[in-house]
């Protein structure tokens, strides 16, 4: 990837700093001409368009013709460098400007209107780009200087007030001296609006884009400029294939940052170390490292490979086209710094709080939150840098947003269901539940769907308007108690006593069993909650059972039943088979201590004595 970079870095220092001697056949003035043209032209075809019904045609070439606008206008700042004024010229004009003025005023007094409207004119477009140009004058010094944005806005805003300002007023009191109801001078005053539009225009344009040209302005606060022509002056070497100065720069930057990812990574390694705690964060450590190293290291090259790109332009600004493109590229590079941040010191932090509150489907949620609200964002910076009106985008969601609601209407039924389970707090990540024929432990929590494993391993995936409409039972949601249940049935024939005392052995036996739960367990357990018990039945809140039976239940037909209904501490099913494991070998043991049997399914046929019949 190095060295990929590195190509693109030679063949951008030679393509780039280059000193070029080429001459110019256009200039500043030639290009706003060619803008004054073409919006001359489109205003004709929308004229057009009133009065015709080729609109397919119109538009074609409507479309033809804002294209080449475009591109002018993009080659402006370009011109803007180029602009060369002496102060011969500047002299120069203000002895035509003082010219005409008189010539306006002798003709003003005299009976030769025409030529005192064609003067008038003149004088007023002479002005309009006395404004215009003295914009593009200061802009070239400010370019130079490397200032900022604001700078730059500040330049342009006060040549677009002496371009509104003053020029409306004298076009206005132009219009208003003449009195001429003939429309005879239409097309001159159509003209010298148009000129006015257009420079306009121009200074909008440069003022919208303001911050795209602004790339010197790093170069002149690290001193890259003079760093360029101390290198330049003090070689031998002149070409004018190349600039040597901007060559060196070029490299010495690139290196740099290079060099910087791995003190970087270093750094990131230690920050994590400070952040880690606990040995399943420690462990991930190197790998969440790695993970957010990556786009910080391609930050700095994107970074890297724009200050280049200025010193090899410079003094001219870098193209608007090229700036905006690494604009979009950095907004993506920050929107996956973001994200593997979250991924990355997000989650180690977050699992701190997870493991205080044991709520981590609230912190999944939150993070899937967080992406989609960084991914649209994103997103809309994007289409924003490409041009398209984000505040138009957003209302016209609202006017289709009946369309949207009701084509996603599954979507968000089960993203509002995820949002309620997470209030009512029905079940967490790693709980055991039951949802119709759906049973297993949850995984995860998501927008639309929650993911539960299957106890044969297999992965299920529910969605949530189906869990937060249907019953759902939760067998993880429980302090002490796993119900064993059981009934044992002895073979008829033992005395009344011999079957009270076996259940009264049983009895005492579940009740000195250290893993049968008793009522003086729990409540050594439930000190915290005793302020809640008038409001609601602690016990059954959190999931208390202590119950404790056995007593004969049933005579069935060939047995005497015996009902053993208790709890377990354990609410671990591994633990609670042991228990009930154990619970069943002692009630062996005192069926067999009292000389009782167990009963299984039989029937007794009893024969009489039939006399022969035969």
């Amino acid at each position: 990837m190095r060295k990929f970079l590195a190509i693109i870095l030679l063949c951008f220092t030679f393509a780039f700093a280059a000193e070029s001697n080429k001459t110019q056949e256009e200039d500043i003035i030639s290009i706003t001409n060619q803008i004054q043209t073409i919006n001359s032209q489109i205003k004709i075809l929308k004229a057009q368009q009133k009065d015709t019904n080729n609109s397919k045609a119109d538009n074609s070439n409507l479309a033809s013709l804002h294209k080449k606008k475009s591109d002018l206008l993009e080659k402006i700042p370009n011109y803007i460098m180029q602009i060369e004024l002496t102060q011969n010229d500047i002299n120069k004009f203000n002895l035509q400007k003082e010219a005409l003025e008189k010539k306006v005023a002798r003709l003003e007094k005299q009976s030769n209107k025409d030529a005192y409207i064609q003067s008038a004119i003149e004088l007023e477009k002479m002005k309009v780009d006395y404004a215009y140009y003295s914009a593009l004058i200061s802009l070239e010094e400010v370019f130079k200087k490397g200032a900022k944005a604001n700078s730059i806005r500040d330049v342009i805003d006060n040549g677009l007030l002496n371009l509104q300002t003053n020029s409306y007023v004298s076009i206005k009191d132009l219009k208003d001296s003449l009195n001429d109801t003939s429309g005879s001078y239409d097309n001159a005053f159509f003209d010298l609006e148009l000129k006015k539009e257009s420079e306009e225009e121009i200074l909008t344009y440069l003022k919208n884009n303001a911050d795209l040209l602004s790339s010197s302005m790093l170069l002149s606060e690290l001193n890259l400029v003079d760093a360029v022509e101390y290198i330049n002056k003090t070689t031998d070497i002149n070409s004018s294939k190349f600039n040597i100065g901007k060559i060196v720069v070029i490299v010495a930057i690139f290196l740099f940052f290079v060099s910087l990812t791995r003190i970087l990574a270093k750094l990131t390694y230690w920050l994590m170390s400070l952040i880690a705690s606990g040995e399943g964060v420690k462990e991930a450590k190197n790998q969440i490292v790695d993970i957010v190293k990556k786009p910080i290291s391609a930050l700095l090259i994107i970074y890297a490979l724009n200050i280049c790109i200025g010193v090899g332009f410079y003094p001219v600004p870098v193209p608007l086209t090229v700036a905006n493109i690494f604009s979009i590229i950095y907004i993506v590079a920050f929107s996956w710094l973001v994200l593997t941040i979250l991924n990355g010191y997000g989650i180690a932090i977050i699992d701190k709080i997870a493991q205080k509150s044991k709520r981590k489907e609230v912190i999944n949620l939150a993070l899937k939150v967080i992406y989609v609200i960084v991914l649209i964002i994103t997103l809309l910076l994007i289409l924003q840098k490409l041009g398209f009106d984000i505040s138009a985008l957003i209302a016209s969601l609202g006017i289709g947003g009946l369309a949207v609601a009701f084509a996603a209407k599954d979507i968000i039924a089960n993203f509002f269901a995820s949002v309620m389970m997470l209030f009512d707090n029905s079940f967490s990540q790693g709980d055991w539940i039951v949802c119709g024929d759906i049973e297993g432990t949850v995984v995860e929590i998501g927008f639309r769907k929650t993911t539960v494993r299957s106890f044969d391993n297999a992965l299920i995936f529910v969605p949530n308007s189906k869990l937060a409409s249907d019953p759902v039972r939760n067998w993880s949601r429980r302090k002490v108690g796993r119900r064993i249940r059981m009934v044992i049935g002895i073979e008829y024939g033992p005395t009344t006593e011999e079957i009270k005392k076996c259940v009264n052995d049983i009895k005492n036996m579940l009740i000195n069993h250290p893993d049968i739960a008793k009522s003086e367990d729990i409540a050594a357990n439930k000190r915290g909650l005793k302020y809640r018990q008038n409001i609601v039945s602690v016990d059954d809140y959190a999931g208390y059972k202590s119950n404790l039976f056995v007593v004969v239940d049933d005579f069935a037909d060939s047995s005497i039943n015996i009902l053993v209904y208790c709890f377990a501490k354990t609410i671990v099913w591994g633990d609670f088979l042991d228990v009930k494991q154990d619970v069943m070998l002692k009630i062996m043991d005192i069926l067999k201590q009292n000389g009782l049997n167990f009963a299984f399914p039989s029937q007794s046929l009893y024969i009489e004595n039939i006399k022969d019949k035969i």
